[in-house]
């Protein structure tokens, strides 16, 4: 894009005037913005992309679903997060340059890359965000721990007592010897091993988090410091583990009031199923917003999300319980098409099945 164009092009947009291919022009403009923003990410070792091969392909499409609430209208043509962020800069600077509107462009699609990256994530994957949100809080709460930024990425350190005044890991040469940055990286088999023998489960994240880094303290062949992605993957790592194993060695035998209770529970599932089918039917099949195939698929997925929540998996996600039924949908198609009526019903079934439960208990 020739930069004597996108001033203009701003301005046309945020007063409506715009054509198609305007409009596609200023779109390709951010998401190449976000898929720059996305590829960096990678680069740094940030996983951004799921289980596919075209990771490349991939990126594109979760670039477009970063930017693509940006582009919604109020159904008169106009964009009214565009016309806020904008206009009021417009206005204050009517001679503003080109360059600067890039730099706020850029600046509008990074924030706005990072939301949705950050709600794509929590749906794909509800247990790493609690553990991430858990780690920054912590970090945030605790006098031990500290944190600095390098390279797009965020790590963590034990202080263990020194006096960081301004604290700056580049500038000052007596903090880059305490962290050891000329050592080698941890690696990942040794650090397991290490929080294995220190793991205890009854521990809070906060306890489990200095007990490792005061562990990497303690390893003075290598880096006194550790990325918050190792921290979050080591912690999923250990805990699984340790629930398999106690699961394995737990012997719990139902009794018969087990039984009862178990199966007293599984009923009201299909008491509220029922209730659930009479909404889907009249609000949704009546009127034609699904058709018959659809109402079907939304009603084993949302009988999957009560179990769920019997299981206690109450912070499962919508989107896969959906995708069970339908392999090709897209967070795309699922944000788009699907998300608004979907999680609608499963929190009406949550909330009646958890009435029944209250009425049991």
């Amino acid at each position: 894009m020739n930069n004597v164009e996108l001033t203009d092009l701003v301005r046309i947009i945020c007063a409506g005037t715009y054509s198609q291919a305007q409009l596609v022009q200023f779109i390709n403009l951010t998401q190449k913005i976000s898929l720059g923003y996305l590829k960096y990410q990678e680069v740094t070792g940030k996983r951004i992309s799921g289980e596919r091969m075209e990771t490349e392909v991939e990126l594109e499409d979760l670039a477009i679903d970063c930017i693509a609430e940006l582009f919604s209208g109020d159904g008169e043509g106009n964009f009214p997060q565009l016309k806020k962020y904008y206009e009021p800069k417009l206005e204050e600077n009517p001679s503003i340059t080109d360059p600067e509107v890039l730099i706020l462009t850029r600046r509008l699609v990074v924030r706005k890359t990072k939301q949705e990256l950050s709600r794509i994530f929590r749906e794909r994957d509800p247990e790493g965000a609690k553990i991430v949100r858990n780690i920054k809080v912590a970090i945030r709460s605790s006098e031990k721990l500290n944190v600095f930024h390098d390279m797009g990425k965020e790590f963590v350190f034990y202080k263990n007592g020194i006096d960081l005044g301004d604290f700056d890991p580049d500038d000052s040469d007596r903090i880059s010897l305490y962290l050891r940055k000329s050592s080698p990286p941890i690696p990942e088999d040794v650090l397991h091993a290490r929080f294995i023998d220190i793991y205890n489960p009854n521990d809070s994240v906060s306890s489990s988090i200095r007990k490792l880094l005061k562990a990497v303290y303690n390893l003075e062949d290598y880096q006194n410091y550790l990325s918050v992605d190792i921290v979050v993957k080591l912690l999923r790592r250990v805990k699984f583990d340790a629930f398999r194993e106690r699961l394995q060695s737990e012997e719990h035998v139902l009794t018969p009031v087990d039984h009862i209770e178990s199966k007293e529970i599984e009923s009201y599932v299909g008491v509220v199923m029922d209730s659930i089918w009479t909404k889907i039917e009249s609000q949704y099949l009546l009127t034609g917003k699904l058709s018959t195939d659809k109402a079907q698929i939304y009603n084993n997925a949302l009988r999957d999300v009560l179990f769920d929540l019997i299981q206690k998996k109450d912070n499962s996600s919508y989107f896969r319980n959906l995708k069970y039924y339908l392999p090709e949908l897209t967070q795309r198609e699922y944000r788009q098409e699907e998300r608004s009526v979907f999680e609608y019903l499963a929190k009406v079934a949550k909330k009646e099945f958890r009435k029944h439960l209250k009425e049991l208990f």
